[in-house]
């Protein structure tokens, strides 16, 4: 082929009859021989399921096997138009390289392993590839499969505006099992020893029944020897929104899996946030961004989108500049996704029961108002005995006896419901604070109240109480808070349950009355039931501790509750730099070395805490920690609890920032001056790599 070659019908004039009788020509010279071998013996197939209704007809211009209509895109040095395969009767997709470059050897190497590499991956979720041919009507071409659908860049658009049938097609789960089929598609092409090189939205095609496909494989890049003589190999190459720090700089033959692990954090960060991670006015500044700007945590970005805890972490970790710190696979960004969200659907599970439960609960309390109100009335007609505490109690009243009765047979049952669901998800915050509620609607009318009770009944109270305060004590003690601030708990501190006498011996509320009394009180971890006493004394050591010292006791509770004690062996990593904030640690026995880029910077005993500053600003570790010669015993506490219980208490969240600025401020300054640094450095390699 010489000269700059042009397709017929580019600029077809359909009324010209000489043209059209020339292309008719053309099509019946270099028919299949198929076609012409039925014709000769006079048979016409009836059938054609194939074929789309806006596809070219079977019998239109084009090549000879391949009728050409409508063009459906272009791009990447070459046109995509719809066709009609004559030999099996149905549409496909065109992919003609432009004629501008016919003549030019690397851009036909590059089309003709384009459509090698493309034919060779074999995969529900790839498009692909049916023929590779050149022709004189059309020049350098291969074919592949018709999609039909909407790519994923237009769904993300139209859930960015708000589209109502867009939004109630495609939720959350919905885009992130789109974006597990494409996660397998790019692990099966790893596989194969291909890298994409051009991940991204626009790329990823969601079909009329929810199939998703990969396509646009020109840039991909073959991994190893064969790749080096590849046309690709040496070209820098890709959408710069979406290229791995390494791709901006480095040629095709010098990436690895992790370059394409990178454009899947993106496109993942676009599924969750609605906007790309990193954005500017032009191609340049974009590629500075990618380099030397922190990724901003897709629940800060996008604070009122459903974004999974979990999932933001595979997202972070998958968009890490130093390409050792991302998945080493997809298949590994895969597990823990899978993971997840199977996790997830069991959670939404237990939450459903649990939220069931909780109901049902409400509706037995609620129903319980009127003989409340009654015992109430009987209690403030009985001041308190001293002497009756003492050991000469009087016996209920009939009346009275018989409503507390009642009321602890529904007491129990709201309890059980309650146990029940957070047996089923121990996180509902509100179930606690129900098991509390009930806890303390025994404690004032039933044990120990202000009025005796009778034997069984007491001892009915004592064991429903004992239960409530093993399954949920910080709701105990929150719902104590309230009714001693609402003045409606005045009678209840220490001394008062440790008056003489069998009446009142259980340790629990020895326990609970310290932590819900208007002073603050040393508590006595001894006395407390051994179920207790580990997190008494957590609390008590939390309470040394400088970051949350200014807390009040009880506010410690949820802090000591999430926390789990980790053992870690002499050098062994408690947090690598680079990694995800994804929990802090309160050291208790042991030391270790805070080490960045290869030096100690900072030394830690029992009592110090580390980690909190990436927890609270959501980035990657700035630096890494690891125990020294000796065995380390720490407290671990994740960060998405740690947030929440920061966001909920005042208390807490007020004492640690105080704690807190002095060190942000440092960190804030010194990374400052290391990216100004970095800025100037890089930007002449951005400058180089730009065409």
């Amino acid at each position: 082929m010489s000269g700059t070659k042009r397709w017929p019908w580019d600029k077809l004039d359909h009324e010209d009859e000489p043209v059209m009788a020339e292309l008719r020509q053309t099509v019946t010279a270099s028919e299949p021989q198929i076609v012409r071998y039925l014709r000769d013996i006079q048979v016409e197939p009836q059938v054609s399921p194939g074929l789309d209704e806006l596809g070219p007809p079977i019998d239109g211009i084009g090549d000879g096997r391949y009728a050409i209509g409508d063009q459906l895109g272009r791009g990447g040095g070459g046109v995509v138009y719809l066709g009609a395969d004559r030999s099996l009767r149905r549409t496909v997709a065109v992919k003609v390289l432009s004629p501008h470059h016919v003549n030019d050897p690397v851009r036909v190497q590059a089309f003709v392993e384009e459509a090698i590499i493309t034919g060779g991956l074999e995969h529900p979720n790839i498009v692909p590839a049916y023929d590779l041919g050149c022709s004189p009507t059309l020049g350098l071409y291969y074919t592949m499969k018709r999609l039909t659908g909407r790519p994923l860049s237009q769904i993300i658009d139209a859930l960015h505006e708000g589209d109502p049938a867009t939004t109630h097609s495609f939720g959350m789960y919905r885009l992130l099992g789109c974006f597990i089929e494409l996660c397998r598609a790019v692990a099966y092409a790893h596989a194969r020893g291909v890298l994409h090189c051009d991940l991204k939205p626009e790329n990823v095609l969601i079909g009329e029944y929810g199939e998703v496909v990969l396509v646009d494989w020109g840039l991909a890049q073959v991994m190893g020897p064969q790749g080096r003589r590849q046309a690709r190999a040496h070209m820098h190459a890709g959408t710069p929104e979406y290229m791995a720090p390494e791709q901006i700089t480095k040629a095709g033959h010098d990436l690895d899996v992790r370059s394409d692990i990178w454009s899947l954090g993106v496109i993942l960060y676009e599924i969750l946030t609605l906007t790309q991670p990193f954005q500017g006015a032009n191609a340049k500044e974009v590629l500075m961004r990618v380099m030397v700007e922190q990724l901003e945590p897709p629940s800060k970005r996008a604070p009122n989108r459903p974004i999974p805890p979990g999932v933001e972490d595979i997202c972070r970790r998958a968009l890490s500049k130093n390409r050792e710190h991302r998945y080493g696979s997809v298949v590994e960004l895969l597990a823990d996704l899978d993971a997840y969200l199977e996790g997830s659907r069991e959670r939404m599970r237990r939450s459903e029961l649990a939220r069931r439960s909780l109901d049902a609960a409400h509706l037995l309390l609620d129903r319980l108002r009127p003989l409340e109100e009654e015992c109430d009335y009987w209690l403030a007609g009985r001041p308190r005995d001293e002497d009756a505490v003492a050991g000469t109690a009087l016996l209920d009243e009939p009346g009275l006896a018989d409503l507390r009765r009642e009321l602890m047979a529904v007491y129990r049952e709201a309890a059980q419901l309650i146990v029940r669901g957070l047996e089923s998800d121990s996180e509902v915050d509100s179930l606690g604070d129900a098991g509390g509620d009930v806890y303390w609607r025994v404690f004032m009318r039933i044990y120990p109240s202000t009025t005796p009770t009778s034997g069984p009944t007491r001892e009915a109270a004592m064991e429903l109480l004992l239960t409530l305060s093993q399954k949920c004590f910080s709701g105990i003690v929150r719902a104590g808070r309230r009714l001693t601030r609402s003045r409606e708990l005045s009678p209840i501190s220490t001394s008062d349950l440790q008056r003489p006498g069998p009446a009142i011996d259980d340790p629990w509320l020895n326990v609970v009355s310290t932590l819900c009394g208007d002073e603050e009180e040393e508590i006595d971890a001894s006395r407390a039931p051994h179920g207790l006493r580990t997190l008494i004394g957590r609390i008590m050591f939390l309470r040394k501790i400088s970051l949350f010292n200014a807390v009040p006791t009880a506010a410690l509770l949820p802090i000591a509750e999430a926390c789990h004690e980790v053992a870690f062996a002499p050098l062994q990593p408690v947090f690598e730099q680079g990694a995800p904030g994804d929990a802090l640690c309160i050291l208790l026995e042991g030391t270790v070395e805070v080490v960045r880029d290869g030096a100690v910077i900072n030394r830690l005993k029992p009592g110090d805490v580390c980690g909190e500053v990436a927890v609270l600003s959501q980035s990657a570790r700035t630096a890494g920690v690891f125990a020294t010669e000796e065995p380390v015993r720490a407290l671990m506490l994740g960060a998405d609890r740690f947030r929440k219980i920061v966001r909920e208490s005042g208390d807490i969240g007020l004492a640690v920032i105080e704690v807190l600025s002095e060190r942000l401020r440092v960190a804030t300054e010194r990374e400052a001056a290391l990216r100004s640094l970095a800025k100037t450095i890089l930007a002449k390699k951005v400058d180089l790599a730009l065409p």
